[in-house]
């Protein structure tokens, strides 16, 4: 249930938050290409690469993904507060999930 509320326009607009905070060109391209075959307006893929959402879950959940990229505790700590709110606290774990596997790997 809680993988469901995890939808793929959430689910693109937290890749779109994270390429734009890494500042990845090419990345962003191959997102914003998706998001509108997914049908996301433009306003709504700005608002994704400015680390928000037109949706309020979906807007919390790009949030707390921001924070867990950046390793934020008061900012994880925040969303979450605000997830719990809307009854949907169980996508947090789902969440840092997703974020962990869009972190970049380390440079040799």
């Amino acid at each position: 249930m809680t993988e469901d509320l995890i939808t793929p326009a959430m689910l693109i607009q937290i890749e779109l938050a994270i390429a734009s905070t890494r500042d990845d060109r090419g990345c962003l391209d191959l997102l914003e290409i998706e998001a509108k075959r997914m049908t996301l307006t433009a306003a709504e893929i700005d608002a994704a690469k400015r680390g928000a959402s037109f949706d309020a879950i979906t807007n919390i959940a790009v949030k707390f993904a921001l924070a867990d990229y950046a390793d934020d505790a008061a900012g994880i700590t925040a969303t979450k507060e605000k997830l719990a709110t809307f009854g949907v606290a169980a996508i947090a774990p789902h969440l840092h999930a997703l974020v962990q596997g869009l972190k970049l790997p380390a440079s040799i």
